[in-house]
């Protein structure tokens, strides 16, 4: 592969190579049209194949549709010398993987980040679109409590252009390997069940269950043998957690969950799966003060709230009778009595002015206010104008943005 360093393709610039494997080179690269900085991913592959630039053009239209608050953004896909690319928005911090070292991590902590990724790809398998390489690597972290999952379906997309989904061979990250894509088998939605658990595994024990010399060793492990117990590894991880993880690695499909809901539903019962929670902002406060969920009643005050779905993040109402609930726009001094642009707003596809809460002498009421992209109540979308009563744990969704309303 060339160096891109200093070319434009397609009409970006690129600046550097921040990242490379054996099927792509990911570099940073500045659009002058929106005057921002993006992701290229540029495929080690030639264009000679007019069967695998089809595909490519289906492939990446159905990843760029997908929209979720923790799923990176597609923007762009195309071919030009000689090559095909992807472009996505690009995620300055760097990935989950820079994160982990030897030392477990807590569940709570833990929870914050694998419940999101759990839901993005229970997401993605709704429409039809399985991950097949959930690593850390490619969990990047927008910030520490918010993950964005990327690279969905390049591994389908590239191992068809070379012909290796025969029984016998594989193509990925072998030391997150299933153990059917270890094995060559077909793979579906449960490979990613397999896949968040070992990541998981990694996250609250510091140690993968199959270390070995090298990750082919490993991965030939995984087909004979049984994970080691995790609480062998952390005394810290609850008999509950050990079990729920264990029963997702298990070496056959049909043992595992049958499908993402299903785990990420049995991870959101245990005890510290609210993860953290960003404070109340204050004159006095830092932005990136966070605090346990368990401990909130000591530290804030109670009070009608929302608490986002995938991180929670707690936002405490503003004590007036109508809140205004959107996104900043940079470009005015105008800002909502809400702002979830501070929670994946923008990438989740929430308006300015989205909606209105109101409260009565009957309860809290919620008003569209002609947003872009719907606001829901339990998944049934509002008229512009209409104003329905909300009660505790009625699902707020602004786009896709959901959230779970409180009133104390």
């Amino acid at each position: 592969m060339s160096d891109w360093s200093g070319k434009t393709i397609g009409g970006y610039q690129i600046s550097d190579e921040i990242g490379k494997g054996g099927m792509a080179v990911v570099c940073r690269a500045y659009q002058p049209q929106l005057e921002r900085w993006v992701a290229i991913k540029i495929m080690h592959t030639a264009l000679g194949s007019e069967e695998f630039l089809d595909r490519f053009r289906r492939e990446a239209k159905a990843i760029a549709a997908l929209r979720h608050p923790n799923i990176v953004t597609v923007y762009d896909y195309g071919e030009e010398a000689g090559v095909a690319y992807i472009v996505m928005e690009y995620v300055p911090s760097g990935s989950l993987k820079m994160h982990l070292t030897s030392e477990p991590m807590e569940w709570p902590d833990a929870a914050t980040l694998i419940l999101p990724v759990g839901r993005a790809l229970a997401y993605a398998h709704s429409q039809g679109i399985v991950h097949r390489d959930v690593k850390p690597a490619n969990i990047l972290l927008a910030r520490p409590e918010w993950p964005l999952l990327a690279d969905f379906g390049l591994i389908k997309l590239l191992d068809r252009q070379r012909g290796i989904t025969r029984p016998g061979t594989s193509l990925g990250t072998p030391t997150y390997f299933s153990p059917e894509q270890a094995a060559g088998d077909e793979v579906d939605h449960r490979s990613d069940v397999y896949g968040l658990a070992l990541v998981l595994y990694r996250m609250v024990t510091g140690h993968l269950p199959f270390e070995a010399e090298s990750p082919i060793d490993a991965m030939l492990r995984r087909l004979r043998d049984e994970p080691t117990l995790p609480r062998q590894l952390n005394p810290r991880v609850s008999p509950r957690l050990e079990e729920v993880i264990m029963r997702a690695l298990s070496r056959f499909p049909d043992d595992r969950y049958p499908d993402m809901e299903s785990l990420v539903a049995d991870l959101s019962r245990l005890p510290g799966a609210t993860g953290r929670a960003v404070m109340p902002s204050s004159p006095d406060a830092s932005a990136g003060t966070t605090a346990r969920l368990d401990n909130m009643v000591a530290d804030v005050d109670s009070g009608p709230h929302l608490v986002v779905r995938g991180t929670g993040a707690t936002i405490y109402l503003p004590g007036v009778a109508e809140i205004v609930v959107g996104r900043s726009d940079p470009h005015t001094t105008l800002s909502p009595d809400v702002d979830l642009g501070l929670h994946g707003g923008g990438q989740a596809g929430v308006s300015r002015s989205h909606a209105r809460l109101l409260r009565s002498s009957e309860g809290w009421l919620l008003e569209d206010l002609g947003s872009t992209n719907g606001t829901y109540v339990n998944e049934t979308q509002l008229a512009s104008g209409q104003l329905v009563h909300i009660r505790t744990n009625d699902i707020v969704r602004c786009g896709q943005l959901q959230m779970v309303f409180y009133e104390e």
